[in-house]
């Protein structure tokens, strides 16, 4: 009876019929605890050093678990990596969706949704700063990421435009464009230092950059005016 003495201290589920990521959501209790544990160290590794300085090895061995075994589940660790943002994804439409009813305002779901996502760049700190870093590693699942953010905001917007609630002329598309390139620039960068601005400066700018532009606020007087005006109508002298 042989031994394996580099096995002695890992544990091991090469035995299981490997299942693929992309199409199966359910796994037999051991291997779903062993997926979990690879995604916990590989995004623990990626946080400390970058996705570019993390191997798929590296990610085994922080899991407890036999290199081999890695390959089991992903096909790389871009695959791991991909599957993290996934699932970070899916958490942030499940907050978007919280945070949006039909009995709210078209700005007060502007600003739910920014603060939807100034709460999610809080909790997911690290993934954001991998995500949106300069890892070329990082780019094929950020581009990604991204297209499917600015679909969910494209279509949302169209939506809008049907009941009259967003402005006809501003093109969903570009819109969507714009504001992915929008947030997710000012968020890498926030959660790079959060200690810049606070939470609500963040909310509030992304907000009135959403449904103003850079305009002055509304309440600003108009100098041929006596009285501020708030509604786009004069005030006589």
């Amino acid at each position: 009876m042989s031994s394996r003495p580099s096995d002695v201290n890992v544990i091991s589920d090469m035995n299981v019929t490997p299942a693929n990521p992309a199409t199966s959501t359910r796994f037999p209790p051991r291997r779903a605890r062993t997926r979990k544990r690879l995604l916990a160290a590989g995004e623990s590794l990626f946080a400390e050093r970058g996705l570019h300085g993390v191997t798929s090895h590296d990610i085994a061995a922080s899991a407890g678990v036999a290199a081999g075994t890695f390959y089991n589940h992903f096909p790389d660790k871009a695959h791991l990596f991909r599957e993290i943002a996934d699932q970070a994804l899916q958490e942030l439409d499940r907050r978007l969706q919280l945070d949006s009813g039909p009995a709210r305002s078209f700005p007060d779901d502007v600003r739910q949704h920014a603060t939807a996502l100034v709460h999610f760049a809080i909790d997911h700190r690290d993934l954001m700063r991998i995500l949106f870093s300069p890892d070329t590693d990082a780019a094929a699942v950020q581009a990604d990421v991204l297209a499917r953010l600015a679909s969910r905001i494209e279509e949302a917007r169209r939506q809008a435009q049907k009941l009259d609630a967003a402005a006809a002329e501003i093109h969903p598309a570009v819109l969507a464009q714009a504001l992915v390139g929008m947030w997710s620039r000012v968020l890498a960068w926030w959660a790079e230092d959060p200690d810049r601005v606070s939470a609500e400066v963040v909310i509030e700018t992304l907000t009135q950059i959403q449904l103003n532009g850079t305009r002055p606020a509304q309440s600003v007087v108009d100098p041929d005016q006596k009285q501020p005006a708030t509604d786009g109508s004069k005030v006589n002298d």
